[in-house]
C-alpha cells in the first residue's frame, strides 16, 4: 500500500510551490487530493513515484513543459456552450448593443479575452453570440482572445471538435447553424473558429497587460470559475492586472462563488439580477492590491537619458544621473495609465525626446486609443527611424488595428533595420500562420529560436515586457506545433 505523504513536510512545500508557479491554492485539508492527482502525473512523467515527483518540481529547473503536465493533472475544467446563459443574456441586452453602435461610428473593432477558457466552448459561444449581434461583422476588427494554462485543453479547443456533454442546454438551431456532424461529435463552423486566437497563457507567471500577448485594452474579459483556486492575495493580484487589461468602462464577467465585491475593488458591481458583471471605472486603480514577485519588467530596460553636462564648479560623484523617466515607467508598469500619460504629455521634453514618445505610443495602447498610439509611433520613428522597437511597436498596432499588411511592412523595417531583432521574427510567423503561410511562418520560427540559442534562457528580452528568451521558445515551439511538420 502507497505511504500518504498527505501529513508531510514534502507536500507543504510542493503547495507553496504550486501557489507561487501556477497560483493553485491547496490548503492542508486538499493536500490528499494533490497526493491523487501527483500519483496520477508520476508515471507520465517518469517518475517512480509522487514522492520522486515532487521532489524534482522542488529541487531542479523545471521546464515549461513539465509545468504544463502539472497544469493538464490539477487543472480539469468543466465547462459547455453558454455555460451559464444569464451572463449571455446581459451580455447581448445590456453590454454589447451600446457598445456596437459606439464602435460602429469609429472604427468598427472589439476586443474580448476568455481568460482560463479551458477546452474553449466559452470562447466559440462568445463569436456566436457576436455573428449574431453584428450582421456585418466580416467588416469589424474582433480580436476574441482564448487563454488557459491547461496544455491538452488548448489542443482541444483548437481542434473545435466537441461531444454531447458540449451541447446541454443549447438549443438545436443553434447547432445546426454553428456546427458540422463529424461522426459522433459536431465541429466548430469553421467562421466561427477564425475569430477565436487559442495561446497558453498563467494568470499566475505571464505579463499582462502586454501588447505583445495582446492582453491589453480589452472591452471585455470573462475570469469565471478560476479566482476560487487561488489564495486571496494571488486572487487579488489576478484582478489587479484583469482591471489593468480593461479599457475604461470595459466589463469583467464572472460568478459569485469567485469572491466577496471587495477582491474586485475598485470596479463596479453593476447589480443586473442573475449575474455577476463588473465595470472598471474611468482612472480605476488597484494601488492596495498586494505585490507578489514577479519578473523585471522589460521595460525597466529602457536606455538610460545622455547624463546632464556637470558644471565645472560642481563636486563629481560615482552616483548616476536619475532618470527623469524612472516614475513613468513606474506607472506604466502598475498600470496607472491615465496618469502616465497626463504626466508625459506635460513633460517639455516629450516633442525632443523620441523614448517618451515610444513610451506614450504603449500607454495609448494599454489604454485601447489606438488613433493616439499610432500617432505618436509614427513621431517617435520621426525621431529615429533606425530604431527597430519602434518599427516593431508600430506593427503591434497596426495589428490591433487590423491592417496585417502594414504591420508586416513594419516588421520587415525593423529587420531590416536589425536583422537580429527576435520578437519581428515571431511576429511575422504569427502573421504568416494567419494567413495559412505555413512554410513561411515555420522560417521565421527557425530565424527566432537559432537567435535565441545564444541567450540565458533567464534573461529577459529587450521591450518585451518580462518575456525571457527560455519562455519564448517555449511559446514558439508550441505555435511552430500547431501548424503542422
Amino acid at each position: 500500500m502507497m505511504q500518504t505523504l498527505a501529513g508531510s513536510p514534502l507536500i507543504g512545500e510542493f503547495s507553496v510551490f504550486l501557489d507561487e508557479r501556477m497560483g493553485l491554492h491547496y490548503p492542508p485539508e486538499r493536500w490528499r487530493d494533490l497526493e491523487r492527482a501527483v500519483t496520477q502525473m508520476a508515471g507520465e512523467l517518469g517518475f517512480a513515484d509522487a514522492d520522486a515527483c515532487m521532489r524534482h518540481f522542488l529541487g531542479t529547473q523545471v521546464e515549461r513543459r513539465q509545468i504544463e503536465t502539472l497544469a493538464s493533472y490539477l487543472t480539469i475544467g468543466e465547462t459547455y456552450f453558454f455555460r451559464e446563459p444569464a451572463s449571455f443574456e446581459a451580455l447581448a441586452t445590456h453590454v454589447l448593443p451600446p457598445l456596437i453602435a459606439q464602435r460602429r461610428q469609429s472604427f468598427r473593432s472589439l476586443r474580448i479575452w476568455s481568460a482560463a477558457c479551458s477546452t474553449g466552448e466559452e470562447a466559440y459561444s462568445m463569436a456566436i453570440l457576436l455573428c449574431r449581434l453584428i450582421p456585418d461583422i466580416r467588416e469589424w476588427n474582433i480580436t476574441l482572445l482564448a487563454t488557459d494554462i491547461n496544455p491538452r485543453s488548448l489542443r482541444r479547443a483548437i481542434d473545435g471538435l466537441y461531444g454531447e456533454w458540449s451541447f446541454r442546454g443549447i438549443d438545436p438551431e443553434t447547432r445546426r447553424n454553428y456546427f458540422t456532424p463529424r461522426g459522433n461529435k459536431w465541429e466548430v463552423a469553421p467562421h466561427i473558429r477564425r475569430m477565436v486566437t487559442f495561446a497558453y497563457h498563467n494568470l499566475a507567471e505571464d505579463r499582462y497587460p502586454s501588447v505583445h500577448n495582446t492582453t491589453n485594452a480589452m472591452d471585455i474579459i470573462f475570469c469565471r470559475n478560476v479566482l476560487m483556486y487561488f489564495s486571496h492575495d494571488r486572487a487579488r493580484q489576478v484582478v489587479t492586472h484583469l482591471q489593468q487589461s480593461l479599457i475604461d468602462g470595459g466589463w469583467l464577467v464572472t460568478t459569485a462563488v469567485e469572491g466577496s465585491a471587495d477582491l474586485f475593488s475598485p470596479l463596479v458591481n453593476v447589480g443586473l439580477p442573475d449575474v455577476i458583471l463588473y465595470r472598471k471605472q474611468s482612472g480605476g486603480s488597484l494601488s492596495g492590491a498586494p505585490v507578489l514577485s514577479e519578473p523585471e519588467p522589460a521595460m525597466a530596460s529602457l536606455p538610460p537619458l545622455p547624463p546632464e553636462p556637470v558644471p565645472v564648479a560642481a563636486p563629481v560623484t560615482d552616483e548616476p544621473e536619475p532618470d527623469p523617466l524612472a516614475y513613468v515607467i513606474q506607472l506604466y508598469q502598475r498600470g496607472a495609465n491615465s496618469e502616465a500619460i497626463a504626466l508625459l504629455q506635460a513633460d517639455p521634453l516629450l516633442g525632443e525626446d523620441g523614448r517618451r514618445m515610444t513610451l506614450l505610443a504603449r500607454l495609448f495602447a494599454n489604454e485601447g486609443r489606438l488613433d493616439l498610439a499610432l500617432d505618436w509611433c509614427q513621431r517617435a520613428l520621426g525621431q529615429d527611424r533606425l530604431a527597430p522597437d519602434r518599427h516593431y511597436l508600430l506593427a503591434m498596432v497596426r495589428q490591433e488595428l487590423g491592417d496585417t499588411r502594414g504591420a508586416a511592412d513594419a516588421l520587415k523595417r525593423a529587420l531590416f533595420v536589425d536583422p537580429d531583432y527576435i520578437l519581428a521574427h515571431v511576429a511575422l510567423a504569427g502573421l504568416a500562420k494567419g494567413d495559412g503561410k505555413v512554410a513561411e511562418a515555420k522560417r521565421c520560427y527557425r530565424n527566432a529560436l537559432s537567435l535565441l540559442q545564444s541567450l540565458d534562457p533567464g534573461q529577459i528580452l529587450p521591450e518585451a515586457d518580462g518575456l525571457t528568451a527560455g519562455r519564448l521558445v517555449e511559446i514558439i515551439r508550441v505555435a511552430n506545433a500547431e501548424i503542422g511538420p
